[in-house]
């Protein structure tokens, strides 16, 4: 009874790789292992919003930064667990948007796989970018709580450095940014003179008054260790109102272009 058990499931595998839509996918792959090799190539720190955000020169493939994704590792807190017979869906949300974490649940893994993954805990999720009927979602090979939570921080220290790395290229010897390295998109062709967040799509959405205080801290940031209070911007962009100018600060901190320094009232530009 076993052997014959051993026996439709082997054939029901069997079925499962030789299926069309399967055979077409694997065939492709395997044709072309330059494909394979640059697809599979590398684990991308990601904020959510850069996932949801992200290009798709076709449906199976995606490209944040100009560089091609496919596997990505967000850090985020778990807000809803849906458990069905075929799948484990988690709604993870990391503070920058939240995206659906799918684990397939097979019959012979162990069950408490991903014990400890409920509602309101943080976790660490590594998986493929998927996108399933028009809505992207991670499809998961581990789910692990977070243990130690500098390592939140630490993942967001990771995509900030991987997205300046692939919009910026890397850093020389001395830690400065080689001069020499002309990033692939012609519209930040000159982008070494001044911080343009890398994505040329985010300049264009940054609105007057937001690259207008973007600049003034850049000036600020070069004199002093602490950069600029929000007084002495208000003080210096007349023409907009505190209320606009406090809302600038948020949006270019959320977007990595400034960090708070001494107090909430001070900031500094990323990159000098």
């Amino acid at each position: 009874h076993a052997h014959a058990h051993a026996h439709t499931r082997a054939a029901t595998m069997q079925g499962g790789f030789t299926s069309p839509a399967k055979s077409s996918q694997f065939g492709a792959s395997q044709g072309s292992p330059s494909v394979n090799a640059k697809r599979n190539q590398s684990l991308t720190p990601l904020s959510i919003k850069q996932l949801i955000e992200a290009k798709q020169p076709d449906s199976m493939s995606f490209s944040i930064d100009d560089k091609p994704v496919s596997q990505v590792k967000i850090v985020g807190m778990i807000l809803s667990v849906d458990v069905s017979a075929a799948t484990t869906n988690y709604t993870v949300d990391d503070g920058t948007g939240q995206i659906t974490v799918r684990i397939y649940t097979n019959e012979d893994a162990p069950q408490d796989l991903n014990s400890g993954c409920r509602e309101d805990v943080y976790v660490k999720v590594v998986g493929n970018l998927r996108d399933i009927s028009g809505q992207k979602i991670v499809v998961a090979f581990q789910v692990h709580p977070v243990t130690n939570f500098n390592e939140i921080t630490m993942h967001h220290l990771d995509v900030v450095h991987t997205h300046l790395k692939n919009t910026k290229g890397p850093l020389d010897a001395k830690g400065n940014l080689a001069q020499k390295a002309v990033p692939q998109n012609p519209m930040l062709a000159n982008s070494s003179a001044h911080y343009d967040g890398g994505n040329s799509g985010e300049n264009d959405d940054m609105e007057p008054h937001q690259s207008a205080v973007l600049k003034i801290f850049q000036q600020e940031s070069r004199n002093s260790e602490s950069g600029a209070s929000i007084t002495l911007i208000v003080s210096k962009l007349p023409q907009y109102t505190p209320a606009q100018i406090r809302d600038a600060i948020e949006f270019l901190s959320g977007e990595g272009h400034l960090y708070s320094t001494i107090d909430e009232e001070h900031y500094k530009c990323t990159s000098d």
